[in-house]
């Protein structure tokens, strides 16, 4: 294609939008039309918009970025930016053109921009660079590092090592992070930020801006005060966990509620 490659930014968090639209704006022939937080934002933006690429995270409050291609007529390239692999089948079942694991560096989405501008140019050529794209989410995998599984904490002048998988929640208050388990809390140097990438997500989901619950614990969930829940868990305290609006629909699927 000889113009600009029009492109649409669909992630509900901020700032991964910021650093994209600013990545995108040091790639040539580039023209970011538009971005949106959610599955309904981006749908009648996709249609009107009518972007040659969508670049969209899959895992948004309420309905997930795969939801987002059965509500569109307009259909652009698609590229799925995500901070979990296990995404990637589904994402070429769906046509999708390319797969970024968060955190990737520049020259990754420069090489996904160049891609999409091939598959516009040449779809033959696009498919046989699937199998290509495949076996690097593979690479990637494989070079990632590897999930944290134990957190060392001070009690007194001894130093404690925790499993992670004795920590019932993660929570945030006065802005200190501590990892609560059964007997005790036990402040980390982590941010929650941080805990969400190392902490395997199979496991450990993030319920509130506070709060980071392990699932092997949960018992309960429970409704609370203006659309909120709560996350019992299985300790002796029934220790409830905090659960945003925003949030609640992807715990109900994983617990299957």
């Amino acid at each position: 294609m000889n113009g600009s490659l029009r492109v649409l930014v669909v992630d509900d968090e901020p700032l991964a939008r910021t650093r994209l639209r600013r990545l995108l704006g040091g790639i040539e022939r580039v023209e970011v039309v538009g971005e949106a937080g959610s599955v309904p934002e981006a749908a009648p933006l996709v249609d009107q918009l009518t972007p040659d690429l969508v670049l969209l995270d899959v895992q948004m409050p309420g309905e997930d970025g795969f939801a987002l291609l059965s509500r569109i007529r307009h259909r652009p390239a698609v590229v799925f930016v995500t901070a979990f692999d296990h995404y990637a089948v589904r994402a070429f079942e769906e046509h999708a053109v390319d797969y970024l694991l968060k955190p990737f560096r520049p020259e990754r989405l420069a090489s996904a921009i160049e891609r999409v501008r091939a598959g516009l140019a040449n779809p033959e050529a696009l498919a046989r660079q699937l199998q290509q794209v495949l076996a690097s989410v593979g690479s990637a995998r494989a070079e990632r590092p590897e999930r944290l599984e134990r957190l060392t904490v001070r009690i007194g002048q001894k130093q404690l090592i925790v499993k992670t998988d004795d920590v019932l929640w993660f929570g945030a208050e006065d802005k200190l992070v501590f990892a609560a388990t059964t007997s005790d809390r036990h402040y980390v140097n982590f941010t929650l930020d941080e805990l969400e990438r190392k902490l395997d997500p199979s496991r450990f989901v993030r319920v509130h801006r506070s709060a980071i619950a392990n699932l092997e614990h949960a018992a309960a969930l429970r409704p609370g005060f203006a659309g909120t829940w709560r996350l019992q868990l299985d300790d002796a305290a029934r220790t409830e966990v905090p659960v945003s609006r925003s949030r609640a629909r992807q715990l109900k699927e994983r617990l299957g509620a």
